[in-house]
């Protein structure tokens, strides 16, 4: 079987597996679609200030869902290395990186749904308005955006046990959206936490779409910012399957 045909198929293996797994698939669309609609229906804004408001967020929490949605990823990914599905992947000549990236490949599905339902969310009950190019560039880079969190979920699910998978879990989750502004905007933060933030790569991710909603050119800086963690995150995933492997 050549290299071409080994990965094809395990890719249809994943995108199989996914499709049997719908509930976190659930969980993950729910959640941001619920706070989304919450912070931006519960407040006194009104107006230009409430439109503001309503796509700063959409972007948030779509950011926000489906980073949550790769990082569960990495659930299965401990239920596998428990049955021992991980010591018989690695008899195969796949090498760890094209393992690595078929993972966050179709890891990267289950971050759909929760952009799109956020997204629609937006348009059909916060009356968001933005032109075609601006849809088109923001859902692309919603998606695309969300690889190095796709490694980060396979890292940490290849370096987790069942018992700290969740508590690592939460704390990436957290920490990373709070910190990189998901949340509360960087501007209302204190100016050490704004410079920390700047550096997140939750800030990069959400800033190149919340620049494009508002009319501005994307930021070479969030560019970079991002593209630096996707290498971290990258050698990460790797180091922690070659790891795993030997401990399995």
């Amino acid at each position: 079987m050549t290299a071409v045909a080994m990965t094809t198929g395990y890719l249809r293996l994943e995108l199989r597996r996914l499709r049997r797994d719908r509930g976190y698939l659930i969980g993950s669309v729910i959640m941001p679609l619920v706070m989304y609609l919450l912070f931006t229906n519960l407040g006194s804004l009104t107006g230009e200030q409430k439109g503001v408001a309503a796509t700063y967020s959409m972007i948030s929490m779509a950011a926000f869902g489906a980073i949550g949605a790769v990082l569960n990823n990495g659930g299965q990914i401990v239920e596998e290395r428990t049955s021992g599905w991980l010591r018989q992947l690695r008899t195969t000549p796949m090498p760890p990186l094209r393992v690595v990236a078929v993972r966050a490949a179709s890891g990267m599905l289950v971050a759909l749904p929760a952009i799109v339902a956020v997204c629609l969310a937006g348009v059909l009950v916060n009356g968001v308005s933005l032109d075609a190019s601006q849809w088109v560039r923001i859902l692309i880079l919603l998606w695309l955006g969300v690889i190095p969190f796709a490694l980060l979920g396979l890292a940490i699910g290849h370096i987790a046990t069942a018992r700290t998978l969740p508590v690592m879990n939460m704390l990436s989750y957290l920490g990373l959206a709070i910190l990189g502004g998901l949340w509360i905007p960087l501007d209302v933060f204190p100016a050490p936490l704004r410079a920390i933030g700047r550096l997140m790569p939750t800030h990069g991710y959400g800033d190149l779409s919340w620049r494009i909603a508002f009319g501005q050119s994307m930021s070479v800086g969030d560019i970079a910012v991002l593209g630096a963690w996707l290498v971290v995150f990258g050698a990460l995933a790797a180091f922690a399957y070659r790891r795993a492997g030997r401990t399995t």
